[in-house]
């Protein structure tokens, strides 16, 4: 009976090891490093106001440079109508769109960070034109900004919500 405790022992060791020497590889073989979130130094929540100002300035003002630089390669940004959109199709829609912003801002605005992480709840307030004509947007916003090693804060994550009249 012990031999066999052991035997089962070992085998979930060497599965253990193989599946993690796997996941190595796996990450060599697509260029990517593995960055412990313990090892990025929480954002404050003074850091994460500037990102959320900044990438609301670059709405107004949308380049290619300035989301690229803003977001994450792995954005999913959510609209109110369902549509989701990754980081190409966000950047390509807000800077060649129908949409025309004027300005933005975002009263009621709370701040959780956890880690190298921070949510961000905020109502989305934006004056724009759509095909010539002026519109007021008021949306309900969840946004996710992550600390990354060498790049600062990034929009990971963008949720947008109908709010009640």
């Amino acid at each position: 009976m012990k031999n066999k405790l052991f035997g089962i022992v070992i085998l979930a060791v060497l599965v253990i090891y193989s599946c993690k020497e796997q996941q190595n590889e796996t990450n060599k073989s697509v260029g990517t490093t593995e960055v412990n979130a313990d090892e990025i130094q929480s954002p404050t929540k003074e850091e994460v106001e500037i990102a959320v100002l900044s990438f609301n300035d670059a709405i107004v003002n949308p380049t290619v440079a300035s989301m690229e630089a803003l977001c994450a390669d792995n954005l999913t940004y959510g609209h109110s109508s369902g549509k989701i959109q990754d980081k190409a199709e966000f950047i390509d829609d807000i800077v060649n769109g129908p949409f025309n912003f004027s300005s933005v801002e975002a009263p009621e605005q709370s701040i959780y960070i956890s880690g190298n992480t921070a949510v961000v709840r905020n109502i989305f307030l934006a004056k724009a034109t759509k095909d010539g004509k002026s519109i007021d947007i008021r949306l309900g916003c969840v946004q996710v900004f992550q600390k990354q090693k060498d790049d600062g804060l990034k929009l990971l994550t963008r949720q947008a919500y109908k709010l009640p009249n």
